[in-house]
């Protein structure tokens, strides 16, 4: 069974969309094919375009042995249109899975690849940005009566980022609503059985934060929910 108190952070994810596929256009010849554990890849001809996934493209671009054809769902026209979705209405667009994983890396390893890259970058954090804050919008629906949180079209980085946040949401809403009882806390896979008497007050319940901040390196996760009103998570 999983344990919705494990999520991936962003390095895993940003790992997890390394499979997604891309198209590069070589600069060297190599007639024959590479093989590595998840497939084989070529034979590879200058000018002509071949499908490999993301960590193979960014290997060949960091070796100035390729370039990489940018996904239309990075485009200037694409990406404006994404954000007038996002502002009219209430409920999320649907993005690629990794949005966020992989255009942070092709903005690190492959800028020069993007056409107007530093518009791209802006429309990309005015996304990211304007999900977020309907995200928080979609969660101040908890009440003691919910028993589970559904938000579609979610991007695997922004579930993960969610998960935590809105399980421990539910799980003190359940303990708030139970004081004064002896009470038996919900467990998890491996966990062990535990006994509580509660008798939290509900104005010293303090707002959690979406996320726990990660270290300097995931600066290519672009902003991540650092709102005011989403400060670190406290476990």
């Amino acid at each position: 069974m999983y344990n919705l108190q494990n999520n991936f952070n962003p390095q895993e994810t940003e790992f997890l969309s390394g499979d997604e596929p891309i198209k590069i256009i070589p600069n060297f010849t190599l007639n024959q094919k590479l093989v590595f554990l998840n497939g084989e890849y070529g034979p590879f001809q200058p000018s002509i375009p071949i499908e490999v996934p993301l960590w193979l493209a960014l290997t060949l671009r960091r070796q100035e042995k390729c370039q990489i054809t940018i996904p239309v769902w990075l485009s200037v026209e694409f990406l404006q249109d994404v954000l007038k979705e996002e502002k009219s209405r209430k409920k999320l667009s649907k993005l690629h899975p990794y949005f966020s994983e992989i255009s942070a890396q092709l903005f690190e390893h492959a800028p020069n690849d993007i056409n107007d890259f530093e518009k791209v970058r802006t429309l990309v954090e005015d996304i990211w940005n304007v999900r977020a804050s309907k995200i928080r919008e979609g969660i101040k629906d908890i009440t003691n009566t919910t028993y589970c949180l559904s938000i579609s079209d979610l991007t695997v980085m922004e579930r993960e980022l969610l998960k935590p946040y809105a399980t421990s949401a539910l799980k003190n809403i359940w303990l708030i609503f139970n004081s004064g009882k002896p009470i038996k806390r919900p467990n998890f896979p491996n966990q062990p059985e535990t006994t509580t008497n509660t008798t939290t007050d509900t104005n010293t319940i303090q707002e959690e934060s979406l996320i726990e901040k990660e270290p300097e390196t995931t600066k290519r996760t672009l902003r991540k929910f650092t709102t005011e009103d989403m400060e670190t998570e406290q476990n």
